[in-house]
């Protein structure tokens, strides 16, 4: 599974869409589509932000900005 799969699955299980990962971060859909598929990598701050809306949406406690700041590497 990958990172993505595995982020959109505990959003899911929660009742909530990348689309609400975008909002509630504040960034448009089409930039954080652009970073989960690798196009970009986010700033330490958006990757920061991103890390802190995930957990708080679903409950959970184990991503970090790092994930998001490495998923370029990841699907090179």
């Amino acid at each position: 599974m990958t990172f993505r799969e595995k982020l959109a699955a505990d959003l899911k299980a929660e009742r909530y869409t990348f689309r609400h990962l975008a909002e509630e971060a504040q960034v448009s859909t089409s930039y954080l589509s652009r970073i989960m598929t690798g196009q970009l990598c986010p700033s330490i701050h958006l990757a920061t932000s991103l890390a802190i809306t995930v957990n708080r949406l679903t409950g959970l406690t184990t991503y970090t900005p790092d994930q998001f700041m490495t998923i370029t590497r990841i699907n090179s």
